[in-house]
């Protein structure tokens, strides 16, 4: 007969010493039985080790004799389905692993993709296969057939009925779907073993074979599935004995324990195997063992009790003192980072003592995502040794990116980013591979011909067919190479700079042979021979191997990944063949998914690199209960206790419907909604797992920055041991967020760990202390002088405390070398002399650096930011030019559009105002047309790419619009266009043959001078008492305002230069025209709303048009330049006018008189005489503008380098304060200075 017995107990007890007292006494009474001790796979080495320590105990053994145990086996339930059934011929049939199950899964998804309409959107999902083949697997666990199905229809009616409920139609579609893939899931396992016909083989096992001298002790469970328990049940009925251990505190025999009890969960499953065994006949159910021998200390008894109280939600319980207060601890730190800084320092502080070992504590939490990027580096500054416990994906490691990457190549025919994405794996490198110059490619080379392959490729918009053509490439694309022939010099240029990016297109092109090798592949057997040698033969496993020997000297955990990735790779491609490799039809596209759906389920397998470290685990993980010290670390109010909807295909309502509707032996693992009301429990484990000490531990801060709360239960135990200040709402003695100078000894001591660590926590004490200006305490001065003698790092480190983002200016010399070029009559002179064939003059080396050239916009970006100014136009620094058509060639496309279209007017003697539609249109196709042969560039760019396409498309319509603007604008103005695209301080001559204006040349000192050029977009002229007035029109794409502080200060530089430029261009050709001022036009294509409009679309595109600027101040002059100022109704400038005569500006406009006119453009030169003064003094400070709600650092591609910290650095801003009032103040006063003068 066979027979049940139960241990029970709380987890303060030891249940394996019970376990192990009933196994010696049957020993005894049979000496020929056979003994096996279950528990989970999680633990089963660990308890092997523990379970022959105990035994050798007991034998009365030296620790210095050897001991070995034949009789007993320590063993899972998958261990012991190998240990009997290894030599059945059953056993020996082929078998899928969890990675094969996701390809089967997703293989059958293709197939059927018309009956996945109910997940028609999640199908291409990633992760849904891995989902689906979860729920597959665990409707197998839980002893559920697809036959099932109709069955399960059928209860589901019932129990509508009978709760007068209506079924989900969503539900009932979502199983339709699911029981379909999951038939032929079944179906297609065909010969293959799974786990769920391993368990059934073992069950057939267990109740055939002779049992009668087989003894089984059953350890560590707290719950099983529906498979299991059949096991466990087969395990009863057919062994001789069975001893199960159950955390649970006193027997149900004949009721369920209260929902709210904490032991609930191993309650029901104690009520479930007692009544089993009563109604199984030949099982006696003998009496249950209490265990009676304490695991763990008092403190952690008394912790016990109060936390089993506490879930049973029982009445405020008295406050439990504790014989030793170091027993059960708790503290909070800022954010989890410090968390783990403090634990790890407890732990090296405790080793120190000689005590303990690494391996004699645990860390816990309920879920390590967010501590997983920190934990190896804040242990390895403590020098802990630890083992993370959590199982980690491969699903991003670059074996498996590579093999993404390729396919993606092939299948995205050869797009640039799939074969940058390809090549930054690091796993290919040539082979025995020159460049076009004889140079070997090395591993170095080859990474960097990359990376200025990605750049090139970027900037010139180099993708698909590119990578194929048999032509080489060159570094400038546009060059000649027929003229490259006759120059030696430029042609060892070209091949120099051009040979890195041949190199990797030739190792592209190489590429070809296998997708062809794919493309002749009669099927997946063939496609995967193709694949293993293309990989094998391009270097991709002795790359894997030199990176596992290099990890082998830091890191032997990450040394093993390499190995386990390629074997993984290996697996999947042999069970593909295996499954399908022979099926038609083939489809490359399929292979491809298929492989990456195997890598999805793909895990790391976890080996300790040494026996003596910190285990780091989650509470939904088991642990051995054999270490002391537990730290219980992320107790926070969102995780403890977790409230958490079930993942996956079916929800929480899903499966408990299911669940309503399945037979007594069929059942689903947990719900959500179940989970959560087993966290007590869960939790509970958690606490109880160390003998010794239980360290609980919460950030206050998440890893996004946001408070988190502390956990009922962390509180509800620190009340109970009288660590809980209730009004202050806190614990009482808790560790200070941070370490303080003045800390005392006692204070200090948890910042005391490895040098490492101190020295980061004595570097935050030492800057408190600089910037609180008071001195360090004994305790940290001690700790600094132990770092000065003991770690070589400490002076460097020091240092830091010194450092100020701050600039060192440029010797005066080095900057007139980087800035400076030649004085402009000694260029003129040198050009003469080589235009004429007469020897070059002999110029002074004072002239040959005395000159800055430089555009306006250039000495803007100096009153931004001068160190900007540095960056971008002393050391050259640039951002990467990629595929896009930029704000400088749409910018440039506008003005060549609307430059070709006024001079077509000329040309044809046109009058812009007169035009009518058609000739509009005509004209401006032309210039478009004329515009982007300018810039060939941008149609290559729009040929290739949808994207840029349509911006393309964006840009033509905007033009087409301006250009109809700019004729209903000329209907309402006397001004008249002069000139278009008007430049200056270029020496040479447009192919128009339009003169440029004379450079504006300011003198400097010490020789020094500064050079302006630029170009003007437009200058209008209107008489006024037969006096003609200039104006100048700036094209802007953005909604550019005059602003008089900006232009005051130097940050708008560039309208009163260009009124500058004209002023002096005037004199030198002694005309009498007057400056009328300077305005912007917005190159805009507005969108309007049908029901917002309140006239006509012309009219409402001529107020977005509306010019702002700088303008005189007269009445006439002004309504000549937009006749609807005498209808009270300006259209076209941004004025408002009254009916008593006067005018006033709108937002962005500025009227002023000549003399302030006059005053502005003194004080624009004064700017730029200033700007480039202070760049050849070396000016490189990092000083950017601020001004209201803008500063320098918007729209900075520097910010990288900066490191502009704008809560720091806040001293380093240059604010303007200045308000249009005091620059109108501060006009008249330099105006009033220069009448003084005259």
């Amino acid at each position: 007969m066979s027979s049940l017995r139960f241990i029970l107990g709380t987890a303060a007890y030891d249940h394996r010493a019970s376990l192990l007292a009933e196994m010696k006494k049957q020993m005894v009474t049979d000496p020929n039985g056979e003994f096996f001790y279950l528990v989970p796979n999680h633990i089963k080495f660990a308890t092997e080790i523990e379970v022959l320590n105990r035994l050798k105990d007991t034998a009365a053994l030296d620790d210095d004799q050897p001991y070995a145990q034949m009789k007993v086996q320590v063993l899972s339930f998958s261990r012991l389905a190998w240990y009997l059934l290894r030599d059945t011929p059953a056993f020996q049939a082929p078998r899928l692993s969890p990675t094969g199950l996701t390809m089967l899964t997703a293989q059958i998804v293709n197939q059927h993709q018309n009956e996945m309409q109910m997940f028609a959107g999640e199908v291409k999902r990633p992760g849904f296969i891995k989902e689906l083949t979860q729920q597959l697997t665990e409707l197998q666990t839980a002893k559920i057939a697809p036959t099932d199905y109709a069955a399960i229809m059928e209860r589901a009616k019932t129990w509508a009925q009978t709760n007068h409920q209506v079924l989900d139609d969503v539900w009932q579609a979502k199983l339709k779907v699911i029981f379909m893939v999951y038939g032929e899931f079944v179906k297609a396992l065909g010969d293959y073993q799974d786990i769920s016909q391993i368990d059934a083989l073992l069950v057939k096992y267990l109740q055939q074979k002779d049992l009668s001298h087989a003894y089984f002790y059953l350890d560590r469970f707290s719950q099983f599935t529906a498979r299991e328990l059949q096991i466990v049940q087969a395990l009863i009925k057919n062994a001789q004995a069975t001893t199960i251990s159950l955390i649970l505190d006193r027997p149900y025999h004949n009721e369920l324990p209260d929902e709210h009890n904490l032991f609930y969960a191993s309650g029901c499953q104690y009520y479930r195997l007692v009544r089993f065994a009563k109604q199984t006949p030949g099982v006696k159910l003998a009496d249950d063992l209490m265990a009676d021998q304490p695991r763990v200390n008092e403190d952690l008894q008394v912790l016990e009790r109060v936390f089993a109280a506490q879930t049973q939600m029982l009445s405020e319980l008295p406050i439990e003192p504790l014989k030793d207060p170091k027993s059960i601890q708790f503290f909070t730190a800022s954010n989890r980072v410090a968390e783990l800084n403090l634990i790890a320092a407890k732990i090296r502080q405790l080793v120190s003592t000689g005590k303990y070992r690494y391996r004699d504590f645990l860390i816990l939490t309920r879920h390590l995502d967010g501590y997983a990027t920190m934990l190896d580096s804040v242990f390895k500054a403590h020098e802990v040794p630890i083992f993370n416990d959590l199982e980690r994906l491969m699903n991003n490691h670059p074996l498996v990116n590579l093999i993404e990457a390729l396919f993606k190549v092939y299948q995205r025919h050869f797009a640039t980013s799939d074969v940058m994405h390809l090549l930054k794996t690091g796993l290919l490198v040539p082979k025995d591979m020159h460049d076009d110059l004889g140079r070997t490619v090395t591993k170095k080379y080859f990474q960097n011909a990359i990376y200025q392959t990605e750049n090139w490729c970027l900037q010139y918009g180099r993708t698909g067919d590119d990578w194929l053509s048999k032509q080489k490439w060159h570094f400038d694309p546009n060059v000649d190479e027929e003229e490259l022939k006759h120059h030696a010099d430029m042609q060892k240029r070209d091949r120099l700079a051009s040979a890195p990016l041949n190199v990797i297109k030739d190792y592209i092109n190489g590429l070809q042979k296998f997708f062809n090798q794919l493309d002749q592949a009669q099927n997946g057997t063939e496609a995967a021979k193709a694949l293993y040698s293309f990989l094998v033969g391009a270097g991709v496993v002795e790359r894997l191997q030199e990176w596992s020997v290099a990890d082998s000297q830091i890191d032997l955990t990450r040394a093993q990944e390499p190995q386990q990735v390629w074997q993984v790779f290996c697996n999947i491609l042999d069970e593909y063949v295996q499954i399908l490799g022979q099926q038609q039809p083939f489809m490359i596209d399929e292979f491809a998914d298929l492989l990456m759906a195997g890598f999805e389920t793909a895990q790391y397998s976890q080996i300790p690199s040494t026996l003596d470290q910190v285990v780091i685990s989650e509470t939904g993980i088991v642990q051995t209960d054999t270490r002391k010290v537990v730290f219980m670390m992320g107790a926070t109010s969102d995780v403890m206790p977790e409230a958490k909807s079930a993942t996956g295909l079916l929800s929480d309502p899903d499966r408990e419907l299911l669940n309503a509707c399945l037979s007594d032996e069929q059942f689903l693992p947990a719900s959500g909604v179940e989970k959560m009301s087993g966290e007590p429990f869960l939790n509970y484990l958690g606490f109880m797992s160390g003998k010794e000490r239980l360290i609980i531990s919460a950030p206050q801060l998440g890893n996004d920055e946001k408070p988190l709360g502390l956990s009922p239960y962390m509180i509800d135990l620190a009340m109970a041991f009288d660590r809980w200040d209730a009004d202050k709402k806190q614990l009482k003695d808790d560790l200070p967020f941070m370490a303080q100078p003045q800390d005392s000894a006692l204070e200090a001591w948890p910042y005391v760990s490895a040098p490492a660590a101190v020295l980061g926590n004595l570097m935050q004490v030492l800057r408190q202390a600089l910037d609180d200006h008071q001195p360090l305490g004994a305790a940290w001065s001690f700790l600094s002088k132990l770092m000065v003698q003991n770690l070589t790092r400490y002076d460097w480190t020091a240092k830091s405390l010194e450092y100020a983002n701050e600039t060192t200016p440029l010797p005066a010399a080095l900057a007139e070398r980087l800035y400076g070029q030649w004085d402009p009559e000694a260029l003129d002179a040198q050009t003469q002399a080589m235009q004429n064939g007469q020897p070059l003059p002999q110029t002074a080396p004072k002239l040959q650096h005395n000159t800055l050239y430089a555009s306006i916009s250039q000495l803007q970006d100096y009153y931004r930011n001068p160190y900007e100014y540095f960056l971008k136009y002393g050391l050259r620094i640039q951002k990467r030019e990629e595929l896009e058509i930029s704000a400088d060639k749409s910018g440039t496309f506008f003005h060549d559009s609307l430059d070709c279209f006024m001079r077509l007017l000329n040309q044809q003697n046109l009058q812009l105002s007169e035009l009518n539609d058609d000739q509009l249109q005509h004209l401006t196709h032309q210039a478009m047309a004329w515009a982007f042969d300018q810039q060939p560039q941008l149609i290559q760019l729009t040929q290739n790419y949808q994207r840029l396409a349509f911006r393309k498309r964006q840009l033509e319509r905007l033009v087409e619009t301006m250009t109809k603007v700019l004729r209903n604008q000329a209907k309402l103005t006397h001004a008249q266009n002069v000139v278009t695209e008007q430049k200056f301080g270029v020496m040479d001559l447009s192919d128009q043959g339009q003169h440029s204006f004379a450079p504006l040349i300011y003198p400097l000192d010490q020789g020094h001078k500064v050079y302006l050029r630029g170009r003007i977009d437009r200058i209008d002229a209107v008489e006024l008492n037969q006096e003609p007035y200039l104006m100048v029109v700036d094209y802007k794409s953005g909604n550019q305002q005059f602003n008089l502080v900006e232009a005051y200060d130097g940050l708008a530089l560039q309208m009163l230069s260009y009124l500058n430029s004209l002023s002096h261009q005037l004199k030198l050709n002694q005309q009498t025209a007057k400056i009328a001022g300077a305005l912007y036009l917005h190159l805009q294509n507005p969108v309007f709303k049908w029901e917002s409009l309140s006239g006509s679309l012309a009219s409402e595109e001529l107020k977005s048009h509306r010019y702002r600027g700088v303008l005189l101040n007269d009445r006439q002059l002004l309504s000549d330049l937009d006749r609807g100022i005498d209808d009270f109704k300006p259209q076209l400038l941004s004025l408002r006018a009254f009916k008593n005569g006067n005018l006033k500006a709108s937002s962005g406009m500025a009227l002023v008189d000549e003399k302030q006119l006059a005053a502005l453009l003194a004080r624009n030169q004064e700017r730029i005489v200033n700007a480039a003064a202070q760049i050849f003094n070396g000016d490189t400070s990092l000083r950017p503008y601020r001004l209201d709600k803008q500063d320098g650092l918007q729209y900075s591609d520097y910010q990288d380098i900066y490191r502009f910290d704008p809560m720091l650095d806040q001293k380093h801003y240059r604010d303007i304060l200045l308000t249009e009032r005091d620059v109108a103040e501060k006009l008249k006063q330099d105006q009033s200075q220069g009448d003084k003068n005259e």
